[in-house]
């Protein structure tokens, strides 16, 4: 039997020896994009697939072979392009990637569209300046640390005169460098709409003025001169990018589809839970029968400014999409802005209005650095001149901006704070704490009794509720703005807690409690008016913390398991 053995394996030594090496190695796992081609930046992406990482994950982590990928690329941490070798196995591969647990999204790749004065003498032809109040607000904000405002598009001309030494790093994704160049012109008018230089005698003024407010240029797609359409996979890599540099506090997209994309959905989730501020354009489409009042994206998504265009006249442009999602609107139809190396170009589309809008964002946060990306929105919104149908409509939304209203308001506005007590026993009424600190004790046997919670900040239109659960009663009725609920004197616990917030205001915030109970210790976090405690169980509550954040911050730590019922 040995010796059969030993035949065969010689046999099969043989039979591989005779082969081409490539031959027996055609099949590899791949762990290294060293082990498949480059992608081809000039080639259809029909076959590629967009990867989003959960983590640390990467290639090595796929279980793909060399028999499927032909190609691939790492565009950053967290976002891969892979090209398939048999098209028609893209659909299948994605829904098994999606199965992988280092996998966070993966989508089939796809495009998307793009859509006292200054003495600048063209100001007048770029009239979207005056129609929103920056001719009130060029040169009334000193900065000492530059806003930075990224800009996905079609890269930046970045020796263009009236915007030379106004940008900053970004990256070219089609050519792989940090430097970008713009063969298209698209991406340099989006960025003189925000910061073409002030006051320097030539061409026009951007939203900006003479703050340091400058441009971070992405080229997320743009090939050639005539290619006005958005590599979904690069876009998806520079909002990660983006959104991981502390000083973009802005990020433009002046691109908008209608497909599905888990991928890109991902990536914006990323960057608004770093805070950046979200601009996009609702699309240049309002006019066509057949996608008329659809949903665009990313415009449509959480926590994303969706901008359509208005005229001289303050009308909305017949070619802006309008639907459900449309936040505000700005001058787009026929403004004048920066185009090539050394031109000018009069044109229209949300393409324009959007970084009005963004501009005017970078503007509010020059002014008053502790401003989150919700705050800018609601000002942003509460200031609008409302056009349209009274209140919020689908083709203006809250209105046309008003950079100088919206900036003497954040002016005057406090900043929001969060303060609360508890009454604990034996001990009475605890010191007021704020936002984050805990009420009441943690280790000394003490139940809490009742409870006074108020929302601050002049120019806010919010407030809070809450209502306790007690001992022996259940659930009381809910109070508001400072009103007791609980118990003192009566010797009774509290067991649960419920706290939401109110007004019109309370859409830019979520409002995070975390219980300590007796036996369990700290329970995970609570959310806008989820119970928080135990019931059931005659557990006493310990101790509280409270945080009030921007709308779609990252939560402060668990949120599995806040309430336990018996």
């Amino acid at each position: 039997m040995k010796f059969k053995k030993r035949i065969i394996l010689l046999i099969v030594l043989l039979i591989f020896s005779a082969l081409p090496i490539g031959a027996v190695a055609a099949n590899q796992d791949i762990l290294s994009y060293h082990q498949v081609k480059d992608l081809d930046h000039d080639a259809k992406i029909d076959d590629q697939i967009v990867i989003i990482y959960q983590n640390q994950g990467g290639i090595k982590d796929l279980g793909l072979t060399t028999n499927q990928i032909e190609a691939g690329e790492k565009l950053s941490d967290q976002v891969d392009i892979i090209k398939v070798k048999d098209g028609s196995q893209v659909d299948g591969l994605v829904v098994e990637l999606l199965k992988n647990p280092h996998v966070l999204a993966a989508q089939k790749n796809t495009y998307l569209k793009f859509a006292s004065l200054p003495n600048d003498p063209m100001l007048a032809q770029a009239w979207q300046f005056e129609a929103i109040g920056a001719d009130k607000t060029w040169d009334q904000v000193n900065n000492q640390e530059s806003v930075v405002v990224a800009v996905l598009d079609t890269g930046l001309n970045s020796n263009h005169p009236d915007i030379i030494g106004k940008s900053v790093d970004g990256y070219d994704y089609v050519t792989g460098q940090t430097e970008t160049v713009d063969e298209v012109g698209h991406g340099t008018a989006i960025s003189g709409c925000i910061a073409a230089i002030a006051n320097n005698e030539i061409g026009i003024a951007g939203v900006a003025g003479t703050a340091d407010i400058k441009i971070a240029p992405y080229r997320v797609g743009g090939e050639t001169v005539d290619d006005y359409e958005t590599n979904l996979g690069y876009a998806c890599a520079a909002l990660y990018h983006a959104a991981n540099r502390p000083e973009v506090r802005v990020i433009n997209m002046s691109f908008a589809g209608y497909e599905v994309s888990p991928v890109l959905e991902t990536a914006i989730a990323y960057a608004a839970s770093m805070g950046k501020i979200l601009v996009a354009a609702s699309g240049n489409d309002g006019a066509d029968p057949e996608n008329a009042g659809k949903i665009t994206i990313p415009s449509a998504y959480d926590n994303v400014i969706s901008v359509g265009a208005t005229d001289r006249n303050n009308m909305i442009g017949d070619f802006s999409q309008y639907n459900e999602m449309v936040d505000l609107c700005a001058p787009g139809v026929e403004a004048t802005t920066l185009w090539a190396q050394d031109d000018y170009i009069t044109e229209s589309g949300t393409s324009l209005s959007c970084p009005v809008v963004a501009g005017a964002g970078a503007v509010l946060v020059a002014a008053d650095a502790t401003l989150s990306a919700a705050e800018v929105e609601a000002v942003l919104k509460e200031t609008a001149i409302d056009l349209g149908e009274p209140g919020r409509d689908d083709h203006y939304g809250y209105g046309l901006i008003q950079l100088d209203q919206a900036l003497a308001q954040v002016r005057q506005k406090e900043p929001l704070t969060l303060s609360y007590r508890t009454h604990v026993q034996n001990n009475g009424w605890q010191a007021i704490v704020n936002n984050s600190e805990v009420s009441g004790t943690v280790g000394e046997s003490l139940r809490l009794e009742a409870i006074e919670l108020n929302v601050n900040g002049s120019g806010y239109d919010i407030g809070v509720r809450y209502q306790t659960h007690v001992e022996n009663q259940g659930w009381q009725d809910f109070v508001a703005n400072g009103g007791l609920s609980g118990t003192t004197g009566e010797a009774l616990r509290l067991e649960a807690i419920k706290i939401e917030l109110t007004g019109a205001d309370a859409e830019f915030f979520d409002i995070y409690y975390q219980v300590h109970v007796e036996n369990i210790g700290w329970l995970d976090w609570a959310k806008n008016g989820e119970a928080a405690g135990t019931e059931g169980l005659g557990y006493r509550m310990e101790g509280i913390t409270i945080e009030l954040v921007s709308k779609g911050s990252q939560a402060p730590g668990k949120v599995e398991r806040p309430y336990v019922k018996h």
